[in-house]
């Protein structure tokens, strides 16, 4: 247990560190959580960046292939020629205008698709017009009409553009493995709409890719996608002609799962067709320099953190010192060196302090020194108070003896007075119960009055009114006794007379109950300015033993009785008094009712 017991100092020091330390972890939390998004924001952003360079370049390609088939559909001198195909078996005149025209269009389009060296452009005319920017050596035109895809030109709209997408490179004088094109097709149509031939050009997929390769970042991932998902190209050529699984998801979507790693998504879209450009970068890359930042601020953070330390642990063991010396001086005077002094200096509170227990000290030994005479004093008065309690008991067994002498010998009227006398005497004397039950009081009653009948030579009668349950209700001692004794002193005179006491329950709400007490004698009552006086004191709560019409036997007058009752139940308490000259007087309290004791 003792392990656990730390000094005052180590609980200053590691309450420093922990209030330092809790806000430092915090904000590494705060800012690495707060900041994740904004990383995040600004790798996306980065990437979009880099990928609209790409985008343009690949725009640019895919474009020059519109641009092309273009020359080939707009171009009347294509479309003418064609047409004229169909009488090349004429004459030997119209047959040798027929070449001559076919070998100037043959020289005007190789010059143009000169400078496009890495498209495979191939024209086809229904009427048997065939031109191509590559031999036939290479690949057969007529090999394009067995291809799948090649009747759905038929039913493409005129200037429409079909397109197929990625193929394996089949032309034989390039470099087939591991080689694709991508390629569209476009029907030549007559302003009848019917078809008279086609054009089918296909770009080496390298072209695209070497753009992709050439503006990509390290770990980037960059990729040109079909509106399925499909591979057209991709800066790892091992995917091209693949399907992406996670393709189709939001464009608000910021990041995406693959095989369990997180990627940074960015796509742009192709005008050209429903293609897109996507960027891939690793989660983990992609804000690696912005969390290097973060974790060099918080490392140097941390080394503040520890110079601080150092340095707090030094001033809180130095402004500490006086309180563990005065811990120590505490400890020797709990062990009962009260001669010792703290020898404690300076100008703070902990010397203060040193200098008030000394001085307290100085106290405690006089005090020692007074309190030894005056326990000897104090056992000395036990000794008589133990003597002094001895004839009480005395005078009660006496009392007794004497009564039962005198009821041995028939005199029943004196044995009971001498019993009325002996209650009282115990009841007076013992104070220990406050409360009692009202049957007891009621009992208390009755030997009183028997007592002041004897003494006065009169005969004052008691007449008790107890509704059932009553009799239990418990009550200050010498509550209802003042009342009577009032009442026989002052009421009657020395001349008979009757008292009643009445008791009944009164239901409250919640189940609770009060208990109401009456008084009423046929006495002299009291006077209207008598009556009033004793009100006003009422109302003041200033009644007092000497208030009353006289202490009487018990030392407590009846204004006293009221006040009493107010200290014990408060506002819950309600006293009325009543009284006309040769009428009587009428006293009624009400309080709560209660069976055991508070």
């Amino acid at each position: 247990m003792n392990r656990f017991n730390f000094s005052l100092r180590r609980k200053l020091i590691w309450s420093a560190l922990l209030c330092f330390l809790l806000p430092l972890v915090g904000i590494y939390l705060m800012t690495n959580y707060l900041t994740k998004d904004l990383l995040l924001e600004r790798a996306v952003s980065s990437s979009e960046d880099g990928l609209r360079a790409i985008q343009s370049e690949v725009n640019s390609v895919l474009d020059q292939t519109l641009e092309i088939s273009n020359v080939a559909l707009m171009n009347s001198e294509i479309r003418q020629q064609i047409q004229w195909g169909q009488k090349k078996k004429g004459s030997l005149e119209e047959k040798d205008d027929y070449h001559l025209n076919y070998s100037r269009l043959i020289r005007m389009l190789d010059e143009l698709l000169r400078q496009y060296d890495d498209f495979y452009v191939t024209i086809l005319g229904k009427n048997d017009f065939t031109y191509t920017n590559y031999s036939y050596s290479d690949y057969n035109p007529y090999k394009l009409y067995s291809q799948p895809w090649f009747e759905k030109l038929d039913h493409a709209p005129a200037f429409s553009t079909y397109w197929v997408g990625l193929q394996p490179n089949y032309y034989d004088g390039v470099e087939k493995k591991e080689s694709y094109v991508i390629t569209i097709g476009r029907p030549i149509r007559t302003s009848s709409n019917s078809i008279i031939g086609y054009v089918v050009i296909s770009v080496n997929e390298r072209k695209i890719n070497s753009v992709l390769t050439k503006k990509m970042n390290q770990s980037q991932q960059v990729m040109l996608l079909n509106e399925e998902g499909i591979v057209m190209s991709h800066t790892d050529r091992s995917f091209i002609g693949s399907r992406m699984d996670w393709w189709g998801q939001s464009e608000n979507d910021r990041t995406v799962d693959i095989n369990g790693k997180k990627y940074v998504y960015a796509e742009q879209a192709i005008h050209a067709n429903d293609w897109k450009l996507v960027s891939l970068i690793p989660l983990s890359s992609a804000i690696s320099k912005n969390r290097q930042i973060l974790l060099i601020s918080f490392g140097l953070q941390a080394l503040f953190f520890t110079i601080f330390c150092i340095l707090l642990t030094v001033l809180i063991a130095t402004f500490t010192k006086p309180i563990r010396d005065l811990s120590r001086f505490i400890t020797h005077i709990g062990r009962g060196r009260l001669d010792m002094r703290s020898g404690i200096r300076g100008n703070n509170e902990v010397t203060l302090l040193a200098r008030t227990i000394d001085n307290m000290l100085d106290r405690i030994e006089s005090m020692v020194d007074q309190i030894t005479i005056e326990q000897t004093g104090k056992r000395k008065a036990e000794l008589e108070m133990l003597q002094a309690q001895i004839n009480p008991h005395f005078m009660f067994n006496l009392l007794n003896s004497i009564r039962f002498n005198i009821l041995s010998r028939g005199d029943r009227e004196n044995a009971e007075l001498i019993e009325s006398l002996s209650s009282l005497l115990r009841m007076t004397i013992n104070r220990d119960n406050e409360f009692i039950t009202l049957q007891e009081e009621i009992n208390t009653i009755g030997h009183y009055t028997r007592l002041m009948n004897f003494r006065h030579a009169n005969q004052v009668r008691l007449d008790v009114s107890l509704n059932p349950g009553c009799e239990r209700a418990l009550v200050p001692r010498f509550m209802i006794q003042p009342f009577i004794e009032n009442a026989i002193i002052h009421g009657f005179e020395q001349f008979d007379g009757d008292i009643f006491i009445e008791a009944e329950l009164i239901e409250q709400q919640q189940g609770a109950s009060d208990i109401k007490i009456t008084v009423r004698d046929n006495g002299a009552g009291m006077s209207k300015s008598r009556l009033e006086e004793l009100h006003a004191k009422m109302d003041k709560d200033q009644g007092n033993a000497k208030d009353g019409p006289g202490q009487g036997f018990s030392g407590i007058g009846v204004l006293n009785v009221f006040q009493r009752l107010r200290l014990i139940y408060g506002r819950k308490v309600y006293t009325e008094l009543h009284s006309e000259e040769d009428v009587g007087t009428v006293i009624v309290i009400q309080f709560p009712y209660e069976t055991k004791t508070r």
